[in-house]
């Protein structure tokens, strides 16, 4: 594909694998074993903040394997970042080998504890936490094949029955908005559909 045909929604270099390969039928990040997770992600100082700021309505969400001190759910450094907001971000701690965040069950107690105060489920939660297996770098929106091969919900093809972008479109929603997603669809009807694999085999949408 020509960089003729590249997408740019916002701001963001939308890759053109996002609607090129996708999940076979029944598959998809739906499916989550929370594997990506275990080992923390790197967040915005901002949302560190955010997070800090509610520090006991998330405490109360956690279990024993997770620490109870606020002091260690981040790591202590910073790094400067052109990809976060704020240009600086920090790591979520391990804690008994798993992100902090991370209770017995594999569920993130940022977004447990929004969805028990009313909130929406991912008012708190780290932008990278949401969008993965989607990822940005240099404002290049793109699939992140950390776990391509090893876990299925992170796993897509060039056979597929749902592409990437439809997949994911809960979390591109939340980075794009409404009207930004709807572009996303626009474009790959009229650049990518007729070129899918169903397509081709004349298997309606």
């Amino acid at each position: 594909m020509s960089d003729e045909t590249t997408l740019i929604v916002k701001g963001y270099a939308i890759a053109p694998e996002l609607f090129t390969r996708g999940y076979q039928e029944g598959r998809g990040p739906c499916s989550c074993t929370s594997v990506c997770c275990s080992g923390g992600v790197f967040a915005d100082v901002r949302e560190r903040d955010a997070i800090l700021a509610h520090k006991e309505m998330i405490a109360r969400a956690f279990d024993e394997t997770q620490p109870a001190d606020p002091a260690q759910w981040f790591e202590a450094h910073e790094s400067e970042d052109s990809d976060f907001p704020s240009g600086r971000c920090v790591g979520t701690a391990e804690y008994n080998g798993k992100c902090a965040f991370l209770d017995r069950f594999g569920r993130c107690s940022i977004q447990v504890a929004s969805v028990r105060e009313g909130m929406d489920r991912w008012a708190l939660k780290p932008l990278y936490c949401i969008l993965f297996p989607i990822e940005i770098t240099h404002n290049l929106v793109s699939f992140d094949d950390l776990l391509q091969d090893e876990q299925e919900c992170c796993s897509i093809g060039e056979a597929f029955a749902t592409p990437i972008f439809r997949a994911c479109r809960d979390e591109l929603i939340h980075l794009l908005g409404e009207d930004g997603y709807a572009e996303l669809e626009a474009h790959f009807e009229a650049q990518y559909r007729s070129r899918t694999p169903a397509a081709r085999a004349g298997i309606p949408r």
